[in-house]
């Protein structure tokens, strides 16, 4: 990590924008930007799971992916979190009808009083419509009165049920948790040592409620090992998508990119989050769609970097039609500063029977945040 004359020496070098003002000098209907701590952690997954009901092949529960944010500096924070994967499941036997099958996901917090604290569970469910699916899974939990201090947020797999089926095998790849903690109360530099005009009115007094310390000082006066807010830098865009087709487009197909420049940030973690919705029409038993989607980035220096390929599937063992939502998570834990431009291909695309299948990709949006992670 630099010191902080490096820091300052490399900061120095590029004409950044002051800072924002504090909120006491603001119309109170007017929000100023707020100091932000944010982390992101892309977790290995599960590798492929055998169900031979109804004992499943590994001890539940078993931990997916953890990240951890210290809101210490932060004056009444409000934390965001959000879990993206993608499911794969196949099923080889007892496919008959009525067959549900559920993954429950359940999301822990542990702070520094070491207390285990459950936040809730989410489900995952798919029928017997098919005999191979590969989709996207995510849920977004609201921490909105957490104490200051360094948590860590953790997702866990709970309980798998297929009633009734034999051989489901199951995969979780790129399980990614986002966590974003963002003060209510405070100025732009994260100090709460007054209390904002708006926040008066609104009739919030800086200090978290409940059994919680009092609020941190002024980032000044915070311990190095806790982080002070950091400025953010954020973009998105929507791309045109492709409409209902019988056949597979020109390979590779553009869908969207989006550019940030982290030029004044301090060694940026940069997140895209990328998602469309899939319409899909089956007409016959045994219908395969297959798409394979690509982020590519492009910076300064003009070298395209491929940043990982993410899958959506689906094999059908009877007509239907279908919308799903499809979604993932790229983590870009060490770039270099600089203008980057990140983009989302379609780059395979599989068709069992184009005379009777059409699918759709419908808007497509990535959403870009850059943070600065070096201490003020």
């Amino acid at each position: 990590m630099k010191s902080k004359d490096d820091q300052k020496a490399y900061k120095g070098l590029i004409k950044c924008p002051p800072a924002a003002p504090v909120c006491a000098d603001c119309d109170p209907k007017h929000p100023c930007p707020q100091g932000v701590i944010f982390n992101c952690c892309t977790g290995a997954g599960l590798g492929t799971l055998v169900l031979l009901e109804p004992v499943l092949d590994i001890d539940i529960p078993v931990s997916v992916v953890c990240a951890a944010i210290d809101t210490t500096c932060l004056c009444k924070p409000v934390v965001n979190v959000r879990f993206d994967c993608i499911v794969t499941n196949s099923i080889f036997a007892g496919l008959q009808t009525g067959i549900v099958g559920t993954l429950t996901f359940r999301l822990k917090k542990s702070c520094d009083s070491g207390q285990e604290i459950e936040c809730g569970t989410w489900m995952y469910t798919r029928d017997n419509n098919f005999v191979f699916e590969n989709t996207s899974f995510g849920f977004a939990f609201c921490d909105c009165n957490p104490c200051p201090g360094c948590c860590t947020y953790a997702v866990e797999l709970v309980s798998v049920n297929d009633e009734g089926a034999v051989n489901v095998t199951l995969a979780i790849q790129g399980p990614t948790l986002q966590v974003e903690a963002v003060e209510a109360c405070g100025d732009a530099r994260g100090g709460c040592t007054s209390v904002p005009s708006f926040c008066a009115a609104a009739g919030i007094d800086g200090v978290s409620k409940g059994k919680c310390p009092p609020a941190a000082p002024v980032c000044a006066d915070c311990r190095p090992k806790h982080p002070c807010p950091q400025g953010a830098v954020f973009n998105c865009c929507t791309g045109a998508g492709i409409p209902t087709t019988s056949a597979c487009p020109s390979i590779p197909r553009s869908l969207v990119c989006v550019t940030v420049d982290t030029t004044c940030l301090c060694k940026p973690l940069v997140v895209l989050d990328f998602s469309a919705v899939i319409g899909s029409v089956f007409q016959l038993q045994g219908e395969l769609l297959g798409l394979v989607f690509q982020v590519k980035k492009t910076c300064d220096d003009g070298q395209e970097i491929v940043c990982g390929n993410w899958s959506f599937t689906i094999n059908v063992i009877q007509a239907l039609t279908r919308s799903d939502s499809f979604k993932f998570t790229f983590c870009d834990c060490n770039p270099c500063p600089g203008c980057c431009t990140y983009s989302v291909e379609l780059v395979s695309c599989s068709i069992a029977n184009p005379v009777f299948q059409r699918f759709s990709i419908e808007a497509p949006t990535a959403a870009v945040i850059a943070v600065d992670t070096c201490p003020q």
